[in-house]
């Protein structure tokens, strides 16, 4: 049962590293090095709602958002979570790119029977 156990989590390992790699020549080869930001389709502004309460709703809205946009600008923009999530994900793709550019040398020195410097 532990050999099946190991066995499973290296095929499985494996595949990820794979797919992992593929991903990054492909994104090499088409050139793709940021990702491109999405197209936000706008609504039609030219919407009118029949009720005075929608109209009130909607006016309320837009003053809320107007303040909240001056605040920003004001403060700045902080946002704790979203910073910490951009270091860890640029810390992973460091330590990916890393460990898949170990892997791939090894392979390649492998394949190609070149001599590494310790022998």
């Amino acid at each position: 049962m532990k050999k099946l156990v190991v066995r499973m989590f290296v095929i499985s390992l494996l595949l990820l590293l794979g797919a992992l790699f593929g991903v990054q020549q492909m994104n090499e080869k088409l050139g793709i090095s940021q990702p491109e930001p999405l197209v936000v389709l706008k609504k039609q502004e030219g919407k009118q709602i029949e009720s005075k309460k929608g109209n009130e709703l909607v006016q309320k809205q837009q003053n809320e958002l107007v303040e909240k946009k001056q605040t920003v600008e004001e403060v700045g923009r902080f946002n704790f979570f979203s910073d910490m999530g951009n270091a860890i994900a640029d810390g992973m793709n460091y330590g990916s790119r890393a460990v898949l550019s170990q892997i791939m040398s090894f392979v390649d020195n492998v394949l190609n029977g070149e001599k590494t410097n310790a022998e």
